[in-house]
This record gives C-alpha cells, structure tokens and sequence, in this order.
C-alpha cells in the first residue's frame, strides 16, 4: 500500500472536490429517480411497467457513473469513508505507524488524522513537527 506525505495528500484536493462535486450532484439525480420509482410502484398500474423498466435503467446508469467517480479516488490513492460528511482517507506513517491522513469536504488542508484501527468520527489534528 502506497503511503502519502502530508503535501502529497494536500495536493489532490482539488481533484478530490471535483469528484465529490460530480458524486453528489448523481447522488441528487439518484435520489430523485428513486423517488420516482417509488411513485410509480405505489400506483401499480400496468401502464407504469414501460416507464418503470426506463426509470430503473437510469438509475442504474447513475449509480455505475457515481461508482466510476469513486473509483478514480481509489485510482489516485485514496479510500473514500462516506457522503455524509464527505470524507477521505490516505494512508501515511506517522512514527513508523500506520495512521490515516483525513480530508473531509471543505478542508482545503489535511489537517487531521486517525490511527488505522479507528474511522474519521475520531480523527484529531496532525501534530506539528
């Protein structure tokens, strides 16, 4: 597993706020397709089955591209920990121990980490040196 320096990580923020741009703005256009489906099947008409098949189809076009967006975190060395917030974790050695650098949406530093056995929820700020 690659491990980032601090500067490393702090340079793809403004790759990670394109992604995540992207990510949200399919996972609005998801939600309001479900929504939809939702609609469609309490109503369960027969004339609904047509419209139905595309709605799903699209959803599931929506889904793989929010999936594509995601992958290209993965591609670039970071492990994506959620929506809600938006967060972000690299790996990094910090005293010769594995911890994780965390970016969470508007950070435009990395400022904090988490030791590998934690999850952001307990992330803390990285010490000075």
């Amino acid at each position: 597993m690659r491990h980032f320096s601090i500067k490393e990580a702090q340079a793809l923020i403004p790759d990670l706020e394109e992604i995540f741009s992207n990510v949200l703005r399919i996972r609005e256009q998801a939600a309001a397709k479900a929504r939809i489906i939702r609609k469609l099947d309490a109503e369960d008409s027969p004339e609904n089955v047509p419209q139905m098949a595309i709605e799903r189809a699209q959803l599931q076009f929506l889904s793989n591209s929010m999936n594509g967006w995601l992958k290209k975190v993965v591609d670039l060395g970071g492990l994506p920990k959620g929506l809600d917030p938006v967060m972000v974790d690299f790996p990094y050695l910090m005293d010769n121990k594995e911890v994780y650098l965390c970016w969470k949406m508007g950070d435009k530093e990395i400022r904090h980490r988490h030791a590998a056995s934690e999850n952001c929820s307990s992330r803390s700020p990285i010490p000075e040196s």
